[in-house]
């Protein structure tokens, strides 16, 4: 017998407006969440908690919670996809890395037993193992001309009608102390730069080359019934992160 998947989609969306003054960096945030759609009794919302306007300076935390809601009549597995331009970030979660101009934060109690997992494969214990431990469930692509990097986030408990996840997926987004902002005479525009060297200019990250930052955040959920864990579940309903793009699909 065939099983039936029911499966949902959701899309949203944290602009980040880059404006440079003197020799500092300097952000301003806005955020936007789309409609919620529905198919066959699944049904999830994005719950954000993030105050519009917000200045997002080198070094200075901006809480940006992601959490999701079933707010359907079906128990549902949930996860999410957070895309970062490949400009500000290279995919290692290390202090170390080669080009980590952005960062963004989880809490400790996000990764539990039960809670959202970074790793590609189902698990008991921590969702997290970075700094070369083991690979998270990363991919790359290529959003209106450009590039970035996605971290897909699975949450491990199926979430039954009215429930939101006990944890968020995404905590705190913030720019590198290091990052500075200079002019360049030839080009006539602003561009950043940071302590490892790294030269980023806003076409770089922006779609339309004027310093608006992008995190763009995907939410998905499946039906839990003849599945056997969340990864069954969505990887059947929606396929395998990386081989399959929500944003082209």
């Amino acid at each position: 017998m065939k099983r039936k998947i029911v499966s949902i989609c959701l899309i949203a969306c944290l602009a980040l407006t880059a404006v440079a003054g003197a020799s500092l960096a300097y952000f301003t945030a806005e955020d936007t969440v789309d409609n919620v759609f529905t198919m066959k009794g699944i049904r999830i919302a994005i719950n954000e908690e993030f105050v519009q306007e917000s200045e997002l300076l080198p070094g200075l935390d901006i809480n940006k919670d992601v959490y999701v809601s079933n707010t359907g009549d079906s128990d549902a597995y949930v996860r999410v996809h957070i895309a970062i331009p490949a400009a500000l970030d290279d995919g290692d979660p290390s202090f170390a890395a080669v080009n980590n101009f952005l960062h963004f934060n989880f809490t400790n109690a996000s990764v539990n037993a039960g809670q959202w997992s970074r790793l590609p494969e189902m698990t008991d214990g921590t969702g997290y193992r970075g700094n070369g431990e083991g690979n998270f469930n990363y991919y790359d692509t290529t959003i209106d001309g450009v590039e970035y990097g996605v971290y897909v986030v699975t949450y491990r408990t199926a979430l039954k009608a009215g429930e939101k996840t006990a944890t968020q997926a995404l905590d705190k987004v913030y720019v590198d102390k290091s990052v500075d902002c200079e002019w360049d005479e030839e080009k006539e525009c602003y561009y950043y730069t940071d302590d490892k060297g790294n030269v980023v200019y806003p076409t770089d990250f922006s779609a339309e080359g004027d310093g608006t930052l992008a995190i763009k955040v995907v939410a998905e959920a499946a039906q839990t019934a003849t599945f056997t864990d969340a990864y069954d579940a969505l990887n059947t309903a929606f396929g395998i992160p990386g081989e399959y793009d929500p944003w082209t699909k």
